[in-house]
């Protein structure tokens, strides 16, 4: 491995924050760069994930399945998708792309996609913003959890441990799948 690509390995997760909001929430940030990935490509992938089997793509240990209940295909604010993944344990989210303008987390970077993990009766118990931006040769991407501060720290850990692991994952295989679109 030459010496810029260990300096880039390891200053890939430039910094991970976990922030309170007035003890209600909590706040779980992860900053990621992400080479030879483009912010076109991540804007792509949102909506054309379409199966278990490239779902898996992104975390081929953690995500087991994965459906979309509302199909990004008549817009892609509202789309619902359906996916079991362990987190420190299985875990079935069901997580609603929202409107950004509706963002609870503030967006800071060009791109920006916002969801919510819903509750039984479609409120939004979780959100979450994956923002991100063109660098030189890729793309930095941010992504933040909000959490309800009762939210127990081994599932945190869990969480930032598998959100660095699949965001990672952009590199290995989007641009192959991007360009064989």
């Amino acid at each position: 491995m030459s010496k810029n690509a260990k300096e880039f390995e390891s200053n890939k997760i430039m910094e991970q924050i976990l922030k309170s909001s007035k003890g209600r929430t909590i706040d779980l940030v992860v900053d990621h760069e992400l080479p030879g990935v483009t912010p076109e490509m991540i804007d792509w992938w949102w909506d054309n994930i379409d199966s278990s089997d490239r779902y898996k793509l992104w975390h081929p240990e953690d995500h087991k399945s994965f459906e979309w209940e509302v199909s990004p295909k008549k817009g892609h604010v509202g789309a619902i998708q359906r996916v079991v993944e362990n987190i420190g344990l299985p875990t079935m989210l069901r997580i609603r792309w929202e409107d950004p303008s509706s963002s609870p987390i503030p967006i800071e970077y060009s791109y920006a996609l916002v969801g919510s993990t819903l509750d039984r009766e479609d409120k939004p118990m979780t959100w979450l913003l994956h923002e991100y931006e063109s660098i030189e040769n890729g793309t930095k991407l941010r992504t933040t959890f909000r959490l309800p501060a009762k939210v127990p720290k081994p599932f945190i850990e869990a969480l930032r441990k598998h959100n660095l692991e699949e965001i990672s994952e952009f590199a290995n295989f989007l641009p192959k799948l991007y360009n064989t679109r």
